[in-house]
């Protein structure tokens, strides 16, 4: 038995919940160097205002840290690194940085820009004459330049974090959006005084003066060149972490291959541009190394608000999780806001691009990994169901063991239960009912534990649910009640062959005829055949 404490007792310490890169670097955390990106971004003239958006806890905070380290001109952080081959001047500028994380009313967003102008203010010893929050930001900017003698460098984190927050009350937000446009104006009246201005967010709200007051601002969100500015890349996880996957997989008995790959299947898979770089979630790999254990981090870390608040809303049909197309315009221009599902889900990490078509110039989004999948589920079925999480979840855990041993007469009336009173959403067609009884039942199989794929066409056909398991292979067909219900469903399952592909496998094959009748709102009859 390898004893992992010794073994590894000399492992450089990982940097969880630490978005200082002073603090990094002083105490000799871990550190990807991510340092080109700076200089890239620091050294480009074509513009003096950028936005990079990215979802939560991905590292953004930790970039600007690094850009407030570099431009204050603290080189002494950045021995061995690789900007250290790329920077010769050093020049010194002053910088005045803003978190606005964690505000949920304008009252809490003015009070944490004063307390940040107060800091700023009481570090150059003076005094503001003007109380307004706009006249101190202008007085700060003035006074931080002459200090230099040259530009300032305006640093601003999380700047959508209280617009997050109102997207579903129309009166509030509108009154936090005329809040940042009188703020922020100052950037765009006093840019003779300022070098360069970062902003980091997770949505897009451009019609502020954030964005359409300052002219030239470079979104470079979805851009190629800095696709891997945050999150972890699959060469650095080879690079850097290389001990800290091998401890896991000491942890877990299996090889190092394995271990890596059960990491990218867990917190992989994240693009941001056409390029189709995929990137790592970093809050979950790096509490992952640190317990040795793949548990979903990111998603129990406080999600945002926008998928449940949407769900709650019942404004939108559910995306299909698995493949949602946008076109280039809407995903690289386009605002975030409570009508565009798709793109807010995109923006905060439900959803990355998984493939980009050249031709079309369409983007082809999905759910990026196995974590995400499964807190969606365990978000979207309790809603969706409008039962209590417990109950959902009891009712989930008896389907799979009768699943797993074999009872399938137990377990369809577990899924009986758990279905039964399914609420309608706005579209009540046959069709859209169907749909959402179909995702309800690959959610259900997915918390199993299981890996079911949906409309999976073959030469006769598309089968609704194909879930294959170590045990055996089982087949699924849906029918609505008014559209044939069970009679057509177990008809279409033997006219169309469906159990043909996978005959020569050595498993167990079930199919499924199910029939959901849409008035009753329950799953009434079923049909279960073995056919080997």
């Amino acid at each position: 038995m390898v004893d992992i404490k010794e073994k590894y007792k000399d492992i450089q310490p990982l940097p969880c919940g630490v978005q200082d890169f002073e603090i990094i670097r002083t105490n000799g955390l871990l550190y990807a160097d991510k340092t080109d990106y700076v200089y890239k971004l620091a050294s480009d003239r074509n513009s003096f205002c950028y936005f990079l958006g990215r979802p939560r806890r991905f590292g953004k905070s930790l970039f600007l840290s690094t850009l407030e380290c570099y431009f204050n001109a603290r080189k002494d952080l950045f021995e061995g690194l690789k900007i250290m081959d790329l920077e010769q001047k050093w020049t010194k500028y002053e910088v005045l940085r803003f978190d606005l994380s964690g505000c949920k009313t304008i009252e809490e967003l003015e009070d944490k820009i004063s307390n940040s102008l107060r800091f700023y203010e009481d570090r150059y010893e003076y005094e503001a004459k003007d109380k307004t929050l706009g006249a101190r930001f202008i007085t700060l900017i003035h006074t931080a330049a002459k200090l230099e003698q040259q530009r300032v460098i305006v640093l601003i984190d999380e700047y959508d974090s209280a617009l997050q927050q109102t997207m579903y009350n129309e009166e509030e937000h509108e009154k936090m959006r005329d809040f940042y446009r009188s703020f922020f104006a100052v950037l765009k009246s006093e840019s003779h005084y300022i070098f360069k201005i970062f902003l980091t967010g997770i949505m897009k709200f451009t019609q502020l003066s954030l964005f359409s007051v300052l002219n030239n601002i470079s979104i470079i969100s979805a851009n190629d060149e800095y696709a891997g500015v945050c999150g972890f890349t699959h060469e650095e996880l080879q690079k850097y972490f290389r001990r800290h996957v091998e401890r896991l997989a000491d942890a877990s008995d299996i090889t190092y291959e394995q271990a890596f790959q059960s990491v990218l299947d867990r917190y992989d898979s994240y693009s941001f541009s056409k390029n189709l770089t995929k990137v790592i979630n970093p809050y979950s790999l790096l509490n992952a190394l640190v317990d040795c254990e793949l548990n979903n981090y990111w998603t129990i870390s406080g999600s945002t608000k926008v998928l449940m608040d949407t769900i709650d809303s019942g404004e939108h049909q559910m995306p299909n999780w698995d493949c949602e197309y946008m076109d280039k315009l809407s995903l690289e221009g386009n605002d975030a806001n409570r009508k565009n599902l798709v793109l807010s889900l995109y923006q905060t990490g439900y959803l990355t691009i998984k493939d980009y078509d050249k031709e079309t110039q369409d983007y082809k989004l999905a759910v990026p990994n196995s974590e995400v999948k499964e807190a969606i589920s365990r978000l979207l079925i309790p809603r969706l169901l409008e039962k209590d999480e417990i109950s959902v979840n009891n009712n989930i855990g008896s389907f799979r063991r009768n699943f797993i041993h074999g009872d399938m007469k137990k377990a369809m009336e577990f899924l009986q239960t758990l279905v039964a009173g399914t609420p309608y959403s706005q579209d009540n067609t046959a069709k859209a009912i169907e749909e959402r009884f179909q995702f309800i039942v690959v959610q259900v199989l997915f918390l199993c534990g299981f890996k079911p794929q949906t409309e999976v066409s073959i030469a006769t056909g598309r089968m609704d649910i194909v879930c294959k398991t170590k045990w055996r292979n089982a087949i699924f067909e849906l029918k609505m009640t008014s559209n044939g219900g069970l009679d057509a469903a177990s008809e279409q399952i033997k006219d169309r062959s469906y159990a043909a592909p996978f005959l020569t496998e050595d498993k167990e094959l079930l199919t499924f005829a199910i029939e959901f009748d849409s008035e009753k709102k329950l799953l009434t009859r079923w049909k279960i055949e073995k056919i080997k």
